[in-house]
């Protein structure tokens, strides 16, 4: 063999070397398998949770579609999924989940070792939260953690909100996707309270209210790259993520919307 041959044979091998060394942080965690088989709903899951965080030891495994994304900024290092029976947000501690997690994909959830909880009415599924924390869990915060619970599959499915009116909404609905019709802007009613954002911009809390007076809360992050755009005036349809907390010192249903379009015009 040659002394040129050999050198051309040993670069090719360590060119082979380095490809299979990368490490595609972005790429999405995708299995091109059958997803593994689920033994608890969410719903089940958050029964068993109950009122105080749980450590789960037993090999219980949960699965759904992904239901939000955190590409327009309104969603901060979590994520959410839902099967038929509930919702649940995942306290993945990364940013650009959109690429890791993309909505619609069928996520499974290895829930031994993780803790779950319920915040802001929302169940939640994460690490063991520091004893200084307010919250009641924490991030995994890094890929090894989340690829050791969480497998994302190459299957999809349409994400479809559940249409409900600020009636019919119940805490077992938190977590999941929620569509709202006939809604009109009313934060000007409670211009008093400085957390709710009277400008008609998004960022912040906004109240909208359906044709029987009843409100709900649309919480916008200041990070969203819609924040700063102006609500439109009429009737509206809201869609998002529903939650539960506290805006000028009531409890109210909240709704964090994905983008911009999640608020539709209504003719």
């Amino acid at each position: 063999m040659t002394s040129k041959y050999l050198f051309i044979c040993l670069a090719a091998f360590a060119a082979a070397l380095l490809m299979l060394g990368c490490n595609h942080y972005d790429d999405p965690t995708e299995e091109q398998t059958a997803p593994i088989s689920t033994n608890i709903s969410i719903a089940e899951l958050r029964r068993l949770v109950g009122e105080k965080a749980l450590p789960i030891e037993q090999e219980l495994i949960i699965g759904g579609y992904v239901t939000s994304s955190d590409e327009a900024g309104n969603f901060y290092r979590t994520f959410t999924l839902e099967d038929a029976t509930g919702g649940v947000e995942i306290m993945a501690g990364m940013y650009d989940l959109h690429n890791l997690y993309p909505e619609g994909h069928y996520v499974v959830v290895k829930l031994s070792g993780c803790v779950a909880a319920i915040h802001e009415g929302v169940l939640q599924v994460g690490r063991a939260a520091k004893s200084y924390s307010i919250y009641p869990t924490d991030y995994f915060a890094s890929r090894q953690a989340l690829d050791k619970h969480i497998i994302c599959y190459d299957v999809k499915g349409e994400v479809v909100p559940s249409a409900q009116s600020i009636g019919s909404l119940k805490d077992e609905l938190c977590g999941r996707l929620v569509k709202i019709s006939h809604l009109t802007l009313c934060s000007a009613e409670h211009a008093g309270a400085w957390e709710v954002n009277c400008e008609g911009r998004w960022t912040g809390y906004n109240l909208f209210c359906d044709g029987e007076g009843r409100e709900i809360a649309v919480f916008t992050s200041e990070y969203a790259n819609y924040a700063e755009q102006e609500i439109v005036a009429g009737e509206v349809a809201l869609t998002g993520i529903l939650h539960r907390g506290v805006v000028d010192g009531e409890e109210y249903y909240m709704i964090k919307m994905r983008d911009e379009n999640d608020c539709q015009i209504l003719d």
